[in-house]
């Protein structure tokens, strides 16, 4: 795929760029040094200090619609076989995150646009890469690159990284190879702990036994109904709490 970068100090968010430039090609990428709004899932903030690598990249037209729902595991499959050439212990957090050493290190958001058919799939991707620290809210549940190495790495390295990455992954599902399935199948960071998930309003404690090739979790109920989910929050249940499941 061909990708033109296009970079920015300041964006209110890569992804809302995207959106309001609909003349952009297919495989454009937005970064930004820094966002005003950046969102993650759930209408979440995405909090940035300027450190973090931030872009999102566009797949332009009904050609990506039979791998629409498995963009954002597609996609954090590439982080994450970025991040293992980096020599990170990383791991893929269903449904959008990756993880690395117990903390939050890279969020991903993908949204789409339909008009009879789709027309666009945006991708919306934060690595925490240079940050030196974080807001007193944040410092139990994230990281970043530096803090993990004591090394400083150059964003635009990395970025062309995980796109290289990405458009070998997607080459290989259009020809119907499931390598980026093997990737996060053997570095899934939820597979056989227990986890609280939030499914459609509906909260229960379940065990992950994995994700499935469509990008839905595997999951076993304290009855032992075992049930796909197809979205939701998964949150992981610490060793420190003492549950009945």
């Amino acid at each position: 795929m061909k990708h033109v970068l296009l970079q920015f100090d300041i964006l209110p968010s890569t992804s809302t760029y995207l959106k309001e430039h609909p003349f952009l090609e297919d495989g454009t990428v937005v970064s930004s040094s820094s966002q005003s709004k950046g969102r993650g899932r759930l209408g979440r903030i995405w909090q940035d200090d300027g450190n973090s690598l931030l872009f999102s990249f566009l797949l332009k037209g009904d050609k990506y619609a039979s791998i629409l729902n498995i963009v954002s595991i597609l996609t954090g499959a590439a982080m994450e076989k970025t991040l293992l050439d980096m020599g990170f212990d990383s791991k893929v957090k269903w449904p959008n995150d990756i993880y690395l050493n117990d903390k939050k290190i890279c969020g991903i958001l993908v949204e789409s646009s339909f008009k009879e058919k789709l027309e666009a799939i945006y991708v919306g991707v934060g690595l925490n890469l240079n940050n030196k620290s974080f807001p007193n809210e944040l410092k139990e549940n994230a990281t970043s690159l530096f803090l993990e190495s004591k090394k400083e790495f150059n964003k635009f390295d990395v970025l062309k990284e995980f796109l290289s990455n990405f458009d070998s992954l997607l080459l290989d599902c259009e020809k119907g190879k499931n390598s980026f399935y093997q990737l996060i199948s053997k570095n899934d960071y939820l597979k056989g702990k227990k986890v609280y998930l939030n499914y459609y309003g509906e909260n229960k404690y379940v065990t992950s036994l994995g994700i499935d090739i469509d990008g839905k979790m595997i999951v076993k109920d304290e009855n032992e109904k075992i049930t796909k989910v197809t979205s939701g929050e998964a949150t992981l249940i610490k060793k420190s709490y003492s549950l009945d499941l």
